[in-house]
């Protein structure tokens, strides 16, 4: 028994030296969650537990006690399970993606197990069942504002467009970050704007402008999506603005000319005498 507890010892041992080059790849979508797990359900007596992301220690354990450091975009964002050892992160971002390291100290031995995480860009289908639908009408040149709700500070916003939704704006409102991808669609250049709360303003309106605009909301604490149908409405062509114009000024000259007229005009002053008779 203490001969077969001897070889089960060397295997732990040998896992953790020979595994620690094995790497596993992990893929996630922006704004997702995703759990990083060693598995540690068959290993007794974990000790302690370290994570880290490009040199820098992110989460440990330590018998009881779990810590989770001051690192530059994990705040919040980390779920270190007591019995598993496995790490969750919240509301990934594209900077997010590489390797992250677990160093594992147990009765038999220390473990390193290894993980390449990548993350993708938001999808660019969004079911509709998922989003709420909100109808937006606007005059052709007219600015329009599809807004969002109110945030918290953590939020990862993503306009999409059209059927093919293509990505046109996000706002990481963590990092301060405004991006816009007008390039992606020429009918936007120059005319998209992104403020400090996600919301997206359309300048100069055009009838090409009609269509779906999808957002997606990610925080640390949940995933929402809305959905805008916007309809341009024409306005007047350049050359009806003119013929309006024209007509006003003539409307006011014919009005000016009829106060001119009013006080320039003859005054009769031969008017014929009255005699008045008195009765009595």
């Amino acid at each position: 028994m203490k001969t077969l507890l001897f070889f089960l010892q060397i295997f732990l041992l040998m896992c953790g030296v020979f595994g620690a080059d094995e790497v596993k790849t992990v893929s996630v979508m922006e704004g997702e969650s995703v759990t990083l797990n060693p598995d540690l359900t068959q290993i007794q007596g974990v000790n302690e537990i370290l994570w880290r992301f490009g040199g820098s220690t992110i989460a440990k354990k330590d018998g009881n006690d779990i810590v989770y450091e001051d690192v530059k975009g994990f705040k919040d964002r980390l779920q270190l399970d007591n019995q598993t050892g496995s790490l969750t992160i919240t509301n990934v971002r594209i900077n997010h993606s590489g390797l992250y390291k677990a160093e594992i100290r147990h009765n038999s031995g220390t473990l390193y197990p290894k993980f390449s995480l990548t993350v993708y860009e938001s999808p660019s289908v969004i079911a509709q069942t998922e989003a709420e639908l909100k109808s937006v009408s606007v005059t052709e040149g007219d600015p329009v504002t599809l807004d969002v709700p109110q945030i918290q500070g953590d939020e990862l916003i993503v306009w999409r467009f059209g059927d093919e939704g293509k990505l046109i704006a996000k706002a990481d409102i963590e990092a301060k970050s405004l991006s816009l991808y007008d390039e992606t669609d020429e009918r936007f250049r120059d005319r998209l704007k992104l403020d400090q709360t996600g919301s997206l303003t359309i300048t100069n309106t055009r009838i090409t402008d009609t269509g779906e605009y999808k957002v997606k909301i990610s925080s640390n604490k949940q995933t929402s999506y809305k959905r805008f149908i916007v309809t341009v409405i024409p306005g007047l062509s350049d050359g009806a603005k003119a013929l309006i114009v024209i007509g006003v000024l003539l409307l006011l000259a014919a009005a000016a000319a009829g106060v001119i007229y009013y006080y320039r005009r003859p005054i009769n002053t031969n008017l014929p005498s009255q005699t008045c008779k008195y009765y009595s």
